[in-house]
């Protein structure tokens, strides 16, 4: 009996699926398949502010499940290391026990990546940093706290202190206490450092009404917008460049450009749900020996095109002006994105 010769995605130029896993590993490949938007470009200059020392800042990232939050933190890391600037990312999720105690661990970890841990000394600020390593429960002075780690970050600036996912607290006991130690760093940081953290919005509402002075510390806040087709196009040719072995074929091939835009609308815009729907919709042109996937292929294996994905829902940004210090707590509807326009 005869077999059927074996389908490969060499019909497409590619080696492999490209966009099978969604993760990358490595904080090189976030910075190769990110894609910049408007918010970016704000972003790049509050980071020159704090690479150079000029100013502080505390930035909040906000958007839906997949919108590209951690992917910002990510790619500030990968620009912090390649400045050799001292930097904290902790990462918190549901199973998150002692946030601050595993904040403390981060900052180790970071010293010693960096070289301030040496075998016969260490830093003046990593006693207190200590401290809170030792912590049992979420009975602690915030204040020490928040200055501890200020201190640690004001004397190893240029200093970034990335908190992804913040809204995973909101159903610990432990959110209140972070949130004033997040406040007393806040009050107690120096030029040359910046605190950013992402969230949902709902986090974010809850944080105005019931740590009004935290919020209103948070210099800057940018709700990531949803993929035009343009950068929906632009992150699926960059995922494919990394699979392509022939070249002068386009960009985006095997999708054409109706495709492209077919995949943006049913993921709603979605970086993720882009991914995701990509890696269904070549799958599907493979099986049925295909040699470009479509706009009706998409169709088929995207049949509804929801406004948003799993997640929480966010609506379209009102623009307003940066929250100071000594203005009343803003309603949840302040978001901003970008400079003065809604960004990504």
């Amino acid at each position: 009996m005869a077999h059927l010769p074996t389908i490969t995605y060499e019909r497409y130029g590619l080696t492999g699926n490209p966009f099978r896993d969604l993760a990358s590993d490595s904080l090189e490949d976030v910075a190769l398949f990110h894609v910049n938007q408007d918010t970016d470009q704000s972003l790049r200059t509050i980071k020159d502010e704090i690479l150079d020392k000029e100013n502080r800042a505390v930035v909040a990232i906000i958007g839906e499940l997949g919108a590209g939050k951690t992917e910002r933190l990510r790619v500030t890391a990968a620009e912090a290391k390649e400045e050799h600037a001292f930097c904290v990312y902790f990462d918190i999720t549901e199973k998150t026990t002692g946030a601050l105690r595993g904040l403390a661990l981060e900052f180790r970890k970071s010293a010693q990546e960096s070289g301030l841990l040496k075998t016969f000394g260490a830093p003046g600020w990593y006693k207190g940093i200590q401290g809170l390593e030792k912590l049992k429960d979420e009975n602690y002075d915030t204040a020490e706290a928040g200055h501890a780690i200020a201190r640690a970050l004001s004397e190893s600036a240029p200093s970034f202190l990335l908190l992804n996912d913040l809204h995973n607290l909101i159903d610990t006991r432990e959110v209140d206490s972070f949130a004033k130690v997040l406040q007393e760093v806040t009050d107690a940081i120096k030029p040359g450092v910046l605190v950013m953290f992402t969230c949902y919005t709902s986090y974010l509402a809850w944080l105005t009404v019931n740590h009004p002075a935290l919020a209103q510390r948070i210099n800057r806040k940018f709700l990531l917008k949803r993929f035009s087709d343009d950068e929906a196009a632009l992150l699926l040719a960059k995922k494919l460049l990394v699979k392509r072995v022939v070249e002068d074929l386009d960009p985006t091939y095997p999708f054409d450009s109706e495709a492209v835009g077919a995949l943006n609308r049913a993921a709603g815009g979605n970086p993720r749900r882009l991914l995701e729907l990509a890696d269904l919709a070549i799958e599907y042109a493979l099986a049925h020996r295909a040699y470009r996937v479509d706009a009706e292929m998409i169709r088929t294996v995207a049949p509804t095109q929801p406004d948003s994905v799993p997640g929480v829902t966010v609506t379209p940004p009102t623009p307003a002006a940066p929250i100071r210090p000594g203005t009343p707590p803003p309603k949840p509807t302040y978001l901003e994105s970008g400079s003065s326009a809604p960004s990504g």
